[in-house]
């Protein structure tokens, strides 16, 4: 295989049609990936004279600093490391595997599986969102971050659940006798 080009039996090398822009619609998600986790999410407004604006990295940051050290480990491992990973994953099992490669079909599995957990970062943001309007102390304004992060983490899941529509629409058309 040449480096920076796709295997030449890998998925990515048959895709037809729309299917040609999964590669980058991944490395996009990736993009906005880094985005939603630098641009800010929320401004939270206590009373009338304090407002702080949080990224998810500072939100980590915070609840590190403030020895909330297993919050900070799970925002972290839901909202950096699982969707960094499911996304480089997609982008070589895309790119990088020969789709009849006998480990390709239960490395998407492992992958499907891990996507499943994409979406309880989002959650866990809307509900601290929802938990500190109700809480009388507060007032939240969400801004393009928490936007732009829901829609990578929703563009990686969808984008997984293609990759292994055709993964195994591939391993059924190869099974079948000429």
């Amino acid at each position: 295989m040449t480096p920076g080009l796709p295997h030449p039996h890998s998925l990515a090398a048959g895709a037809a049609g729309a299917d040609r822009l999964l590669g980058p619609g991944f490395a996009l998600a990736g993009l906005m990936l880094l985005a939603g986790w630098s641009l800010p999410i929320m401004t939270i407004s206590k009373l009338v004279f304090f407002a702080e604006r949080l990224s998810i990295l500072d939100a980590i940051a915070v609840l590190w600093h403030e020895d909330q050290v297993f919050l900070s480990l799970v925002v972290a491992i839901f909202s950096i490391v699982f969707p960094a990973f499911k996304i480089g994953a997609a982008l070589w099992l895309w790119y990088g595997v020969d789709a009849g490669h006998h480990g390709l079909h239960p490395a998407l599995d492992r992958l499907e599986a891990l996507s499943r957990w994409s979406m309880l970062d989002v959650f866990l943001a809307a509900l601290t969102i929802v938990a500190i309007q109700v809480s009388l102390i507060g007032e939240v304004t969400t801004h393009l971050g928490l936007y732009i992060f829901t829609a990578a983490v929703v563009l990686s899941m969808l984008g997984v659940r293609r990759l292994i529509v055709l993964a195994r629409r591939t391993r059924t058309s190869k099974a079948r006798p000429a």
